[in-house]
């Protein structure tokens, strides 16, 4: 038996943008950003009791990031500042990305956002989210009388 499954053809798109070889292709052909801006690079991690976001960040600054759970949706969005241009210096070749970055991930479960906590560390964002309790299961012991 076949089952369908709705395309989203928006979600296959972002996906395209953010692949590495994709975004080396639009920078070598007249878009230094790569691929309408720039995406850090994200791992959605579980354990049992929780989701892990791991990005990378680095040469941003953490308290300009900002952080938001809705429904089944975590966003991350902030801003890498572009360095300081020397006025005798000509770039041979330009491929640091900075401006605007904005990802957005569906959550495979709910969690309680209001216990979600984050951490920015070597470049690197932390954000452990608790899964709801009726995700996080139970271990159900035997009656033996």
């Amino acid at each position: 038996m076949t089952s369908l499954i709705r395309w989203n053809p928006i979600a296959e798109l972002e996906s395209f943008t953010q692949d590495p070889f994709f975004r080396r292709f639009l920078r070598q052909h007249g878009d230094p950003s790569g691929a309408m801006g720039w995406y850090p690079a994200m791992d959605l991690v579980e354990e049992k009791d929780a989701l892990f976001a791991l990005l990378e960040l680095p040469g941003v600054d953490p308290k300009k990031v900002e952080i938001n759970v809705q429904g089944d949706h975590l966003t991350v969005r902030g801003k890498r500042e572009a360095g300081q241009e020397a006025e005798n210096r000509s770039y041979l070749r330009r491929e640091l990305t900075f401006g605007e970055f904005e990802r957005t991930v569906q959550l495979p479960y709910r969690i309680e956002a209001d216990k979600a906590k984050a951490s920015y560390r070597n470049g690197v964002l932390s954000i452990r989210m608790p899964k709801a309790s009726e995700h996080v299961g139970r271990q159900i012991p035997v009656d033996l009388g």
